[in-house]
This record gives C-alpha cells, sequence and structure tokens, in this order.
C-alpha cells in the first residue's frame, strides 16, 4: 500500500480525503522517516496503538516544516478511512 487511499473510502466534497492535508505538507509527511518506517502497513488499531505513544499535537517543526508524528498519523487515519464504529470505539475507551 503505498501513499494511496483506500478505494472503498468516501469522498470529501467529491475529492480524495488526504486532500484535506495541503499538498507541500502531505509530500514531506511521505518523505519523512517517520511515515516510511512508522505508518507503513498500519491498520485502524495499529494507528490508535501509535496515537497512545504521542507525547505532543501539533502540525510542522523545525527549520524544515519537518510533520509531527500527530499529522503522521491523521494523514494515515484519511488514508484508511477507518468505520465510524472503530473510531468512536477507540475515543469512548478510557485506557487510551
Amino acid at each position: 500500500m503505498a501513499n494511496v487511499t483506500d478505494p472503498l473510502a468516501r469522498t470529501v466534497h467529491g475529492k480524495d480525503p488526504q486532500n484535506l492535508i495541503e499538498y507541500i505538507t502531505r509530500q514531506k509527511i511521505y518523505d519523512s522517516i517517520y511515515w516510511k518506517e512508522e505508518c507503513f502497513g498500519l491498520s485502524a488499531s495499529d494507528v490508535a496503538t501509535k496515537a497512545v505513544e504521542l507525547k505532543a499535537l501539533g502540525g510542522s517543526y523545525g527549520a524544515n516544516n519537518k510533520p509531527t508524528r500527530f499529522l503522521c498519523l491523521t494523514l494515515k487515519l484519511l488514508q484508511i478511512q477507518p468505520e465510524e464504529g472503530i473510531v468512536e470505539e477507540f475515543l469512548m475507551n478510557e485506557d487510551f
């Protein structure tokens, strides 16, 4: 699975959901080491596990505006677009 949205995913405003994140930011995410090493092939439950490990939320940082892990996981969720019931269950779970 490359940087392609799940074919069964719903469109947002008639477009690919990944396009909610700006093109340049998406390209920086795709080029980041975290995306290549940690986000490749993740399922919805794996994304939740990675989200628990986050220590900060944000968009980008540093001189080159490197994407944060939070932004990488957000793009992954847009890419795989899990069912609403799965997302609601993770939000309601107090262990996370």
